[in-house]
């Protein structure tokens, strides 16, 4: 025997699991992307962040840790992107000030979805400019960025 559903009853169903798809789907959105960098605090002087990065969080390429301090506004992203450079990177995001997040190879905005590559490039708007990056000076296993802020 077929069961005739109303309208308004087809309608209040699917508008609610319409809801549930669009919460679970927007969840990356809202902030809830993971980042794969773990956070470290840093200290600077002068205007300068030096830190060792003999650590096995930066012993593959692409490995990359956040770096945070109360003298900054936005952690900076230390990316290993060569056997002998690194990137350090605002995770500011260039379109409305969100913090992006480290996802693998690409940087992610979890409020707009702009997307950068690893070196802070656009790969995908709405930003059309890429992240601040900042000068990185090597010694060994010592780097040290300078903060331009």
């Amino acid at each position: 025997m077929k069961s005739k559903v109303s309208r308004r009853e087809f309608l209040r169903t699917s508008t609610a699991a319409f809801g549930v798809g669009a919460l679970v789907t927007s969840a990356g959105q809202l902030g809830c992307i993971p980042s794969t960098a773990p956070a470290m605090k840093a200290e600077m002087s002068n205007r300068r962040i030096s830190f060792n990065t003999a650590i096995p969080e930066l012993s593959k390429l692409g490995d990359g840790v956040k770096l945070e301090s109360n003298d900054l506004e936005y952690p900076i992203l230390l990316i290993k992107t060569s056997e002998s450079s690194f990137a350090a990177l605002s995770t500011e995001c260039m379109h409305l000030g969100c913090q992006v997040r480290m996802q693998r190879t690409v940087l992610r905005c979890p409020c707009h979805g702009s997307v950068y590559d690893l070196k802070g490039g656009v790969l995908n708007g709405p930003t059309e400019r890429p992240l601040n990056s900042f000068p990185v000076q090597i010694q060994g296993s010592q780097v040290e960025i300078l903060v331009t802020q």
